[in-house]
């Protein structure tokens, strides 16, 4: 598969997204990453789980440094994984069921992380429900066969799992700027949230006048 036939079947699965800006440039990264690893027979599914396993290998070490490569790590696999199964043309009903099970598993770990190095519990649980109520509306929207991507938010999962490097990074340093880290992030998350809302609701009503 050559890049143009990635980006066309990305796009194509994606509702048509358009492929320009940040999008075009991670997309080059994405078919670089997914053409290196296919030529090492390591499939979508593999990488899915190698997110969860670096997320769990995070939680485990969350005052360690380590979190912070573990946190790349993790974000890398379960972000490169569907292009991967386009690049092997290996996208599967199993393999979307297990990559979204597999995120909110990790995101709930990543935050689990950023609850152990100093952000209050009540504003990391309330960011990582928010997060995860936006992702199951998203969801709920393609079951009902509503395939456009919609908007792209401000807290997008890789937005998310940049504050929590950020957070990392101050603890590290030993700056107390966690729990402003983490507000900022809560934030952002609610005004996504309400984006997405405000999506759904449009897209229901031009398509069922719900």
């Amino acid at each position: 598969m050559n890049r143009e036939e990635f980006n066309s079947t990305w796009s194509a699965l994606h509702g048509g997204a358009e492929i320009k800006g940040i999008v075009k440039t991670w997309l080059a990264i994405s078919f670089s990453s997914a053409k290196l690893l296919s030529k090492f027979h390591i499939t979508p599914n593999i990488l899915t789980l190698l997110g969860v396993l670096f997320a769990i290998a995070m939680a485990a070490n969350p005052l360690s440094l380590w979190a912070i490569p573990l946190l790349v790590l993790s974000l890398y696999a379960d972000g490169i994984d569907g292009s991967v199964a386009i690049f092997q043309n290996r996208q599967s009903i199993f393999g979307a069921i297990l990559d979204a099970s597999a995120d909110r598993i990790s995101e709930a770990l990543w935050f689990y992380v950023a609850y152990r190095i100093g952000a209050p519990a009540w504003l990391v649980l309330t960011t990582y429900v928010i997060a995860s109520t936006q992702e199951y509306a998203r969801a709920r929207l393609g079951g009902l066969g509503i395939r456009d991507v919609g908007i792209v938010t401000p807290a997008e999962r890789p937005v998310r799992a940049s504050f929590i490097f950020i957070a990392l990074v101050f603890y590290a340093l030993g700056f107390e700027f966690v729990g402003v880290v983490l507000l900022f992030l809560a934030i952002l998350q609610v005004i996504s949230f309400g984006l997405v809302a405000r999506f759904a609701q449009n897209s229901l009503r031009n398509n069922f006048g719900a």
